[in-house]
């Protein structure tokens, strides 16, 4: 395994990000494991916590496609492969890496795969500093784009901007959608414009319409939303068609999200897909009254405030025959399935239940990252 830093940009090379719902290869994973900020008196508490999850998670994936797993260390790998194999796990369709991490969020500290008319594949490193916030995060994980490159034997273009794939959404055919919050924010990218901003994920991920939604201040996610992320668009709006999009929606003026979903909405309806066509917009609800943590969270800053979480069933994951989607034990779970089935008529619709997940901040699509099949 050898990282091939590769010349000149992605869109030059005929590169583009394509869509979640086209055909995968892989899904990757970081597992949990022990947390840097834990105040538990044991030190593994925060993988108790959260393992179940995954365990649900990598079950219904490794039936559709391959699950490539990042382990810490030796002993947790033979831990994860143990417990795979006591549960009837197709090893076959599991493969386990070492490491170094701190903590579960791949989907942001990980890649963005790209694909060419060649069918080749590349990584993207967008230059994860933690969120913004973190830069513990930043300085344990900032590897792991060039890493998951390597083990894959695929050249990897460096972004010339600071984001996270969880802050990204494409429909693969030329649209882009994203919160302002989270992109165009000088705790990443200090002094640079949308213009900028919009010329890198141009070159990057081979974009040519841009849809920004306003998010959120950093305070008000933090302080009120349950939110570190400064407003992903994948908590908040998801294409599910080249102008089909679902957005997170409340008709409880009370809910603290419900002013931001209404600017969304407002700037949904204003924009169009790459030919200029208006977009079909679907509300997805968010859980009715909201989801509260249990106990402690393990984000000190996040466990410093609100009890309330970011919890949104459009942080779900779309893969081969498969929608995996946040259950939060809600009377809005259901209702949330039903849409996912209507809009992915041919794939299994699954709930994974992920209260103690968006205790932490997010949920399934912040914890995975597809690799295109090719």
């Amino acid at each position: 395994m050898a990282n091939l830093t590769a010349t000149g940009t992605p869109k030059q090379a005929g590169y583009r990000m394509p869509a979640e719902w086209e055909k995968h290869s892989a899904i990757w994973l970081q597992w949990p494991q022990s947390h840097p900020h834990a105040k538990s008196k044991h030190p593994l508490h925060y993988q108790m916590k959260l393992e179940d999850i995954w365990l649900a998670m990598t079950w219904e994936i490794h039936r559709h496609a391959k699950a490539c797993v990042l382990a810490q260390n030796g002993a947790h790998r033979r831990h994860i492969l143990g417990t795979m194999e006591y549960f009837g796990f197709d090893l076959n369709h599991i493969e386990i890496h070492i490491s170094d991490m701190a903590d579960v969020w791949h989907r942001d500290s990980g890649p963005i795969f790209v694909v060419n008319d060649k069918g080749e594949l590349a990584v993207t490193d967008w230059n994860f500093n933690g969120w913004g916030s973190y830069p513990a995060y930043a300085e344990a994980e900032r590897h792991i784009a060039k890493t998951v490159a390597a083990i894959a034997d695929v050249p990897v273009f460096d972004a010339p901007i600071v984001t996270e794939g969880g802050a990204i959404e494409v429909n693969g055919t030329g649209s882009f959608m994203a919160t302002r919050s989270s992109i165009i924010n000088d705790n990443r990218n200090p002094g640079i414009g949308q213009d900028r901003i919009e010329d890198a994920v141009c070159e990057y991920l081979g974009i040519s319409n841009y849809i920004w939604l306003s998010g959120a201040p950093a305070e008000i996610c933090e302080k009120e939303l349950g939110d570190s992320t400064d407003y992903h668009i994948d908590i908040a709006a998801r294409f599910v068609g080249k102008n089909k999009i679902l957005y997170s929606w409340t008709d409880d003026q009370n809910d603290p999200r419900y002013p931001f979903l209404i600017k969304h909405f407002e700037e949904l309806k204003a924009a169009t897909d790459e030919d200029g066509e208006p977009l079909t917009l679907i509300p997805l609800q968010l859980p009715d009254g909201g989801v509260y943590t249990i106990g402690d969270r393990h984000d000190a800053i996040l466990d410093s405030v609100s009890r309330f979480t970011d919890a949104s069933y459009a942080n779900f994951l779309v893969t081969n025959n498969l929608v995996l989607v946040p259950a939060f034990g809600n009377v809005n779970d259901v209702k949330a399935q039903d849409v996912l089935v209507s809009c992915f008529p041919n794939r299994e619709v699954v709930p994974i239940p992920a209260v103690a997940l968006t205790a932490e901040g997010g949920t399934i699509h912040c914890v995975t990252q597809q690799q295109l099949a090719v």
